[in-house]
């Protein structure tokens, strides 16, 4: 570890660290536009120029791509440096149309703030600037080109990091141009990051353009929903309007960047539908009147009729905090243990993963880092983007990833794909011996950091036990084979943690009809759980449905009380993402209909109300609380779930934007795991797979990310349509137990045969991801 001198400071640094981030160290800004920790320097820009005293390379050197030396003395205030600067300030100023006041990255812009610390403030050019006639990109991203610096930083983050090739560098000399060789939306899941690259404001969000300034915007740390992964994200909003998502740090998670969903699905927030308001039917009650219903309600209910009588049902969309205090009330009640899930082969697979995988999880950090990566039955662009994302900086750290799966999958960079049914997937994983599983096994034995990746949908809980046998099996003293499960929602390894061993049906116990009355949690499992009208004829058999939620799903609708919630970015909490890392979330505006929407669009207000409009929304784990009469603060609660479950150490220190904290291991559980069915003569296997948008609830209810919802389709392989006598375009009939879809055939020769694919993005809410290994029929469809 170099030692070196820097303005007369002495700093140490790692090895391999250059100039500039050993000034960084110390707290020395040397202006720079090119360098961006993610993606390293390419010495575009000239701006970072330093004066090197003692070294290898004396004199002027560009400060992002000198590596730091023993014994090293620089300068970045001496008169060389910084005359040196201040003429780099102005030529690259030199065409820039100084458009500042109506310019969306004003504020936020390192080019105002670069070409201060540079030295230049004042214009002397009178000449004709060079202009550019903008390209349209779409709905998300707006090009301004005249404010370009050629930095590169878009395109080697669109194309180099994220693997995008549909955009980069075109012209020559004095006229480089960043943009598509024809106008058109960005076709990469990860478009969106070249927003946060860009430097000067050339690339700005479409969605957020001219609504407000940075300062005027609430900004706080939270956690992305969409997925799994827990990404980091910080979304500004104003006047109870939230209006952006950009993309938080954390080296565990998703590092510096972060996908499309996640950062254009927040309409769920601002929905012109959501229930802001407490319904109960054929009762006029106040908030703190309808809890103090319930509570009573439900207790006499148990008395009458038994602890059969009423049940809790969590979610893997709630926060910890949450799921915990409906299992307190649940106590304080003397009812049943709450389900925490509505899916249960999903809840099944977490559980796996909180459980069994706990002694060699593997964070995204530790992903980019292997030099192998193998994934079962995962597709990451549609369960968790920013896996896509590591899995790309594998392979261009020279690292290799192969994936073993039945769907025609697409990844921003090169990786060997075994087309195999779930069926063959499974056999593959419980094989001993065999030409592939040998194989497999001598490439893992020789990785130095190998990582399997398990999709908790299509493997399900069997599978990612077979997995974990696997990983065990090509691990050795020197390393362990690392897990990565891939679960359903953002909380569904802290629903599942929570959850005890062994749990009953939620249908089952609905069909029996005695339950009467059913109390939601932020779930509705008409749309999150497989079997959607075996459920709906269920909840008829009701006498309460008590729903508590923040989104304007069917059952919010029909519920006979209805409590709205704060949406995740409306309140504090905690979610446990698929490494069971608990990572703290913060209110970034409160809830309440937009200014927008309460003045019709005019601004200031014209008139002044002493409530806020659409108020009525509370936190889930206060509104429980409620309920027991609690009224301590979040802190102390942390404190006594922790006392509880002593695998959630650290939860009481956890602070929203840090990188959290992992659970503590735990022993292996067993999970009850049926068998695979037989497959009937003359069927295939039905593959219902999430689409990239609009499978997960909050990015379906979010209208900025229409224009990438795609229609459900049904995929067959050539030689199972050719058997039937099935053309791509043909209109077909899919005969599952769910019932009868109608869809548009298309064919994909890198779909398994013996598989028919779904993509289901929400057209069809009865075929729902994740559910157990079924059997269809398709056929072309009968015209009258």
């Amino acid at each position: 570890m170099p030692t070196l001198t820097i303005d007369n400071q002495q700093v140490t640094v790692a090895e391999g660290a250059t100039v500039l981030e050993a000034a960084e160290q110390l707290g020395i800004i040397v202006p720079h536009f090119c360098y961006h920790k993610a993606l390293g320097a390419v010495g575009a820009c000239r701006m970072c120029a330093v004066t090197v005293v003692e070294g290898a390379q004396k004199g002027l050197q560009m400060s992002c791509l000198i590596p730091a030396e023993a014994g090293m003395r620089v300068t970045t205030g001496d008169p060389q440096s910084t005359s040196f600067r201040a003429r780099v300030g102005e030529w690259l100023m030199l065409n820039h149309p100084h458009d500042c006041p109506v310019c969306d990255e004003g504020g936020e812009c390192q080019l105002q703030e670069m070409t201060i610390a540079s030295g230049h403030g004042i214009r002397r050019y009178a000449g004709k600037k060079r202009t550019y006639n903008n390209q349209q990109l779409g709905p998300f991203i707006v090009q301004e080109m005249n404010r370009c610096i050629q930095c590169y930083r878009c395109v080697r983050t669109y194309q180099d990091y994220c693997g995008g090739r549909d955009f980069g560098v075109l012209g020559s000399r004095d006229r480089v141009f960043f943009g598509r060789f024809q106008a058109g939306m960005l076709e990469s899941d990860f478009s969106g990051n070249i927003v946060d690259a860009c430097p000067t404001g050339v690339f700005t969000d479409k969605t957020y353009r001219f609504k407000s300034r940075y300062w005027d915007l609430q900004e706080a740390p939270s956690i992305c929903p969409h997925c799994s992964l827990g990404c980091a994200t910080i979304p500004g909003g104003r006047f109870r309007e939230l209006q952006r998502v950009r993309s938080g740090i954390n080296q565990k998670t998703n590092g510096y960047f972060i996908c499309d969903r996640g950062r254009f699905g927040s309409g769920y927030v601002n929905h012109p539908e959501r229930p802001r308001q407490l319904h109960s039917r054929g009762r006029e009650l106040n908030l703190a009147e309808a809890v103090r219903w319930l509570d009573v309600q439900a207790r006499e209910l148990l008395e009458q009729q038994g602890p059969e009588a009423v049940l809790l049902l969590g979610s893997n969309r709630a926060s910890l905090e949450s799921n915990w205090l409906l299992q307190q009330w649940a106590i304080d009640l003397g009812c049943k243990v709450p389900l925490l899930s509505a899916h249960i082969p999903r809840h099944q697979a977490a559980q796996v993963a909180a459980f069994d995988f706990s002694d060699r999880l593997a964070s995204l950090e530790q992903l980019r880092s292997s030099d192998l990566v193998v994934l079962f039955g995962a597709d990451p662009l549609a369960e968790g983007p920013t896996l896509a994302l590591a899995l790309r900086q594998v392979v261009r750290a020279g690292g290799a990833v192969i994936v073993y799966d039945p769907r025609p999958l697409e990844l921003p960079c090169e990786f060997d794909h075994q087309s195999l049914t779930p069926v063959q997937l499974h056999e593959l994983l419980s094989a001993e011996k065999g030409p592939e599983i040998d194989r497999l096994c001598e490439l893992l034995q020789r990785a130095a950091q190998p990582v399997l990746v398990g999709g908790g949908d299509l493997l399900g809980a069997g599978g990612l036990l077979k997995l974990k046998k696997l990983a065990k099996r090509v691990s050795n003293a020197e390393r362990a084979c690392l897990l990565l499960p891939l679960l359903g929602a953002a909380n569904s390894f802290g629903a599942a943690l929570l959850s005890p061993a062994e749990q009953d049906d939620l249908l089952t116990r609905l069909e029996t009809g005695r339950v009467k009355m059913l109390v939601c949690l932020e779930t509705d499992p008409l749309l999150e759980a497989p079997q959607g009208e075996r459920f709906a004829d269920a909840l008829a058999k009701l006498d309460e449905l008590v729903v508590f939620d923040y989104l304007p799903t069917p059952l919010s609708v029909h519920a006979s009380l209805f409590l709205p919630t704060c949406a995740p970015l409306e309140t504090v909490g905690t979610f446990v993402n698929n490494g069971g890392r608990m990572q703290r979330f913060a209110p970034v505006i409160e809830p309440g209909l937009p200014i927008a929407v309460t003045g019709d669009g005019d601004h200031p207000p014209r008139e002044f109300l002493s409530a806020t409009p659409g108020d009525e929304p509370r936190p889930a784990w206060q509104l429980l609380q409620w309920l027991m009469d609690d009224r301590r603060e979040l802190s102390q609660l942390h404190g006594q779930m922790v006392a509880q479950l002593p695998r959630l150490d650290g939860l009481t220190e956890l602070r929203p934007g840090d990188s959290g904290l992992r659970v503590r291991n735990a022993d292996e559980r067993s999970v009850i795991v049926e068998d695979l069915p037989e497959q009937p003569a003359g069927t295939l296997q039905l593959l219902v797979s999430p689409a990239r948008y609009g499978s997960d609830l909050c990015s379906r209810f979010s209208a900025k990310l229409t224009p990438r919802f795609s229609p459900a389709i049904l995929r067959l392989n050539p030689q199972d349509a050719a058997e039937r006598e099935l053309s791509a375009g043909d209109p077909v009939v899919l005969d599952c137990d769910l019932g009868s879809f109608k869809f548009c055939l298309q064919l994909s020769e890198q779909l398994a045969a013996g598989c028919a694919l779904v993509e289901n993005s929400g057209a069809f809410p009865h075929l729902v991801p994740g559910d157990r290994l079924s059997f269809c029929a398709v056929g072309a469809e009968v015209q009258l």
